[in-house]
């Protein structure tokens, strides 16, 4: 069987929403290292399902990912440095020598930020990371969710579900934080609308369940999903 492409999956989708006359219903979820996102992601989609007849909801994470990974027949290992690497003319200028084939950074990430678009337009869709919130920036009938938490408090549960001890959850925080403030600069050129998110929540303050349920609540009062009878 044929592996998908990129190309193939987006004519794919747009065939499937060429006569929608707007996108969504969607969520994109975006949290700072050490906080709830997959498990936030997967109660949502669960209770969103459980309203919904047709079971559409999905949850999007690595899945696009994946898929660039089947298109260019790189690993996506490959291709998640590739997309978090700042610029580098030296870099550019082996690349070209080698014709390694590998794409460069904005390639991946534009290569994604399309996907995305293309499953947000399609609707039905949680989405975490990925850039999602740049990506549908300018999209109506979606929520950008964003989650966050006191350092203190990640740095202990770092400790906790990582089996490290406090100097190397702290390390390994101020490693990851200085890798996404790189990415987080490019998808504030991308979406520079202020406040960048709809809903932020304290994940100290609340848990999964207790997000999910606003979150809901939140899509109810924008009309994006129907209230409960």
């Amino acid at each position: 069987m044929t592996k998908p492409t990129i190309s193939s999956y987006l004519r794919d989708h747009l065939d499937d929403i060429g006569t929608k006359k707007e996108p969504g219903p969607y969520i994109t979820i975006s949290r700072q290292w050490g906080c709830d996102g997959i498990e936030l992601g997967q109660i949502l989609v669960s209770k969103l399902n459980q309203r919904d007849d047709e079971q559409r909801w999905k949850l999007y994470q690595k899945e696009l990912l994946k898929q660039l990974a089947e298109d260019t027949g790189l690993a996506e290992e490959i291709l998640e440095k590739e997309r978090k690497s700042k610029p580098s003319l030296l870099k550019d200028f082996l690349r070209g020598l080698k014709k390694n084939g590998i794409p460069d950074g904005y390639e991946v990430r534009n290569k994604i930020t399309m996907m995305v678009r293309t499953v947000a337009f399609e609707g039905h869709a949680v989405i975490i990371g990925q850039g999602g919130t740049a990506a549908t920036g300018d999209l109506s009938n979606g929520l950008s969710v964003r989650v966050e938490a006191p350092r203190d408090w990640r740095i202990a549960r770092i400790c906790r579900r990582e089996s490290l001890e406090k100097h190397a959850a702290i390390a390994k925080i101020e490693e990851i934080e200085k890798e996404r403030d790189h990415l987080r600069k490019i998808y504030e050129r991308q979406n520079s609308r202020e406040p960048a998110f709809n809903l932020i929540f304290d994940n100290a303050m609340f848990n999964n369940e207790q997000i999910a349920g606003l979150v809901i609540t939140a899509m109810e009062e924008k009309k994006l999903i129907e209230k409960e009878a």
